[in-house]
């Protein structure tokens, strides 16, 4: 005995493909649509004014004239008065001394960068990392190099220099030697120094 009322359906597949894809835009089609109704409905609750207290029970205060009209009103306390808690700007207690700032040592000023004087720095052995037109980009790079725990400084040039160059000058080292040896620390640090005198 064969079932007649049973159809089997087969799909090919392109048709599965194209049940896939349809379902697809259906499903985007109605996230569209429910994207839409929300902005609606909230512009919609947006235009409506909302009162701040519009979820609280009203409460009514008891007007304390109108039940003993013999009673004198306070007097208005202005901002200081409330402050202090008592009417009439007389505090309840009286008020903590302002504590005394104690004397701190003010610290020495930082040294600067630059020499005092060139030629005074100028015996021994240097590193010269670079140098800039401006004095700022030479005092950002020595503040790399103070960082790496070496003394970096910016050789100020004269007024009569023709270059007029800022150069980062790492130093003096007693020999040639020294000088080296920090040469190689900073190349693997990323920095490009030469050896001068």
């Amino acid at each position: 005995m064969s079932d007649q009322g049973f159809h089997e359906i087969q799909l090919s597949g392109k048709q599965l493909v194209f049940l896939f894809m349809s379902t697809v835009v259906l499903a985007v089609v109605i996230f569209l649509l429910g994207v839409a109704v929300g902005r609606s409905v909230r512009d919609a609750a947006g235009d409506a004014p909302v009162s701040a207290d519009a979820g609280l029970p009203e409460t009514v205060v008891p007007d304390d004239a109108a039940a003993d009209p013999n009673k004198a009103a306070d007097p208005e306390l202005s901002y200081h008065e409330m402050l202090l808690g008592a009417p009439g700007g007389t505090p309840a207690t009286p008020p903590a001394p302002a504590p005394t700032p104690t004397p701190t040592a003010t610290p020495a000023p930082a040294p600067e960068t630059t020499p005092a004087s060139p030629e005074a720095r100028l015996s021994g052995w240097f590193l010269q990392t670079g140098a800039y037109s401006t004095r700022s980009v030479a005092d950002g790079q020595v503040a790399k190099l103070t960082q790496l725990k070496v003394p970096a400084f910016v050789l100020v040039p004269a007024a009569s220099a023709p270059d007029r160059l800022f150069r980062v000058r790492i130093g003096p080292y007693a020999d040639r030697a020294e000088a080296a040896e920090v040469m190689t620390r900073l190349q693997r640090q990323g920095f490009t120094p030469s050896i001068t005198r």
